[in-house]
């Protein structure tokens, strides 16, 4: 049976923890992050250490630093999927360019998620005229 745990952490942990992890031959599963109720964000970091899945999370905090340093593509393309989806920035990753969202998106980040859907159609068919 897999057991996880959630571990709190700050922003200034998160190079640690990933470096110590690195080290350690520790894999990154998945790098997660959402917005609460409050508008509040949560990322979370979550290894594998054989059958346990600990998950460092830090909340109320938009701007880390990102891990791609040590995880590459691994920390890397979650990551800048975070950053298109909902805002996130990870100080020192590359988002020039878009992983899913068109180019001809509405200017902005994050209106996937923020921007509610009628309003979407509107400014698209405004665009067109």
């Amino acid at each position: 049976m897999q057991e996880y745990r959630k571990i709190p952490i700050t922003k200034d942990e998160i190079i640690p923890v990933a470096h110590r992890m690195r080290k350690d031959g520790v894999i990154l599963s998945m790098i997660h992050g959402y917005l609460d109720e409050e508008n509040i964000p949560h990322i979370s970091y979550e290894y594998q250490i054989d059958t346990v899945i600990e998950s460092y999370t830090v909340v109320g905090e938009s701007t880390v630093p990102s891990i791609s340093e040590f995880y590459s593509e691994a920390a890397a393309w979650p990551e800048r999927e975070l950053n298109e989806l909902f805002g996130f920035v990870f100080e020192g990753l590359d988002t020039s360019k878009r992983l899913f969202l068109p180019d001809t998106m509405l200017s902005g980040q994050g209106h996937i998620i923020v921007t509610p859907m009628d309003e979407l159609i509107d400014n698209r068919y405004k665009k067109e005229d």
